[in-house]
């Protein structure tokens, strides 16, 4: 069984629940077909995100949230526009039939939200090319953006566009209260608001929002402003996943959704939070890693800065990371975009390792540790070699990799052409 002394893959599940989610799952009533845990959720989640009360439906796994949204639009020619569509959901869109436009604004060195949508380019593409069938969808933070939060003003000229051309605006806001407590520091507006308020405001303007809490150990919900389109979710929702009293969730993980909705948009959590964000990347910045700058909800290094000597399509982050297991026992994970390889501009080359930050898990004397190891990684990196496929890149869930020497390129570049 393969075991990390560091599991950096993510930062949520089970260990990111505080002492007051796991003692209210003890209190949780199982069994019941009216559970009081629906009750509060549906109440808890009305107050937060100003959704009425009646649409909204707990589900289980935010994948499913997007594969039934996606179902009831598609048809020939939908388009989805977004900032950066997560891989899974995009993976959704594709096998429904319809096709995904990602329109990420130019990232700014040192700028304050490079997670926003380019609407000159979503206004272009609806002018062009519009496909008469169209949703957006804006994800808070976006990770195929390096982590970086979304503005206010980003939101509303989104929302105001999709209004123009009559289209629904989703959010996904698996990462809301992050971006919330981002504006609150980085935009002078809304630095005396509350991040409450913040995330209120936030949804606000969109139709409709869904999300997988993270500070739980699984769970999420569905809400949206349409009475009919609510009746079309809950409709294929109660045939393929389950009844809008459970959403596939026992009422443990209810009442844990619940409160950690409460306890994770608090600003003294947040603080804390992005805090202990930012003092990792300092950490790994002085053990010279080259991270984006500045962090968002977790920490993007660029390999291909770390190992010059490895060409992109021998897959720097990859081969990083293998040095990392092997030298401390941390796992992290990659962009969604880590097998596009002859894409990159050679003269600033770019592939990308995803370190997050365990909610409650790690203390500072880890972190530190962390950082000796990459340090130590990078100190002998020119023992690191490059890798080459040697399964199918088209199933992300399966992928294998092999060692390749320096004079094994050529090698790499025929697996490549022959997987496509």
């Amino acid at each position: 069984m393969t075991k990390y002394a560091f599991d950096l893959w993510s930062d949520t599940g089970t260990v990111s629940m505080s002492e007051h989610q796991w003692a209210s799952m003890f209190e949780a009533h199982e069994g019941s077909y009216n559970p009081t845990s629906f009750d509060n959720m549906i109440q808890n989640v009305a107050s937060l995100t100003g959704f009425p009360h009646e649409q909204i439906y707990p589900v289980h796994e935010r994948r499913a949230s997007e594969h039934t949204l996606f179902s009831i639009f598609a048809m020939p020619k939908l388009a989805i526009f977004s900032n950066y569509l997560h891989p899974g959901a995009h993976k959704i869109a594709r096998m429904l039939g319809a096709t995904v436009r990602n329109l990420p604004c130019k990232f700014i060195i040192d700028g304050c939200f490079n997670g926003d949508l380019d609407c000159e380019k979503l206004g272009t593409e609806l002018t062009s090319n519009y496909p008469g069938n169209a949703v957006v969808i804006l994800i808070v933070t976006s990770d195929g953006q390096n982590g970086q939060p979304v503005s206010m003003a980003n939101i509303k000229r989104v929302s105001q566009i999709c209004k123009k051309w009559d289209i629904p605006l989703f959010m996904d806001g698996s990462r809301f209260a992050e971006n919330a407590y981002f504006i609150k520091l980085r935009d002078e507006l809304y630095v005396n608001s509350s991040a409450r308020d913040i995330a209120t405001e936030m949804f606000s303007y969109c139709d409709g929002l869904y999300l997988a809490a993270h500070m739980c150990s699984i769970g999420g919900f569905f809400a949206c402003r349409s009475g009919d389109l609510f009746r079309q979710f809950r409709y294929r929702f109660s045939v393929t996943g389950s009844t809008r009293r459970h959403g596939g969730m026992p009422s443990r993980d209810a009442v844990t959704v619940t409160m950690g909705l409460a306890e994770g948009i608090e600003d003294r959590y947040l603080k804390y939070r992005i805090e202990s964000l930012s003092m990792f990347g300092d950490i790994l910045k002085k053990a010279g890693v080259p991270i984006v700058e500045p962090v968002g909800s977790a920490i993007y290094i660029n390999a291909a800065r770390c190992l010059p000597h490895i060409p992109t399509e021998q897959y720097p982050a990859w081969a990083l990371h293998c040095a990392l297991y092997i030298e401390g026992g941390i796992r992290c994970s990659h962009l969604p975009e880590q097998l596009d390889v002859e894409n990159n501009n050679q003269d600033n080359p770019q592939h990308f390792l995803r370190v997050c930050l365990p909610i409650r898990s790690y203390t500072l004397s880890h972190l530190l540790y962390i950082g000796e190891v990459f340090k130590s990684v990078l100190a002998g990196k020119e023992r690191i070699l490059g890798l080459c496929l040697t399964q199918n890149a088209t199933n992300l869930e399966s992928i294998s990799f092999d060692r390749v020497g320096s004079g094994q390129a050529k090698r790499v570049t025929q697996k490549l052409q022959e997987l496509r």
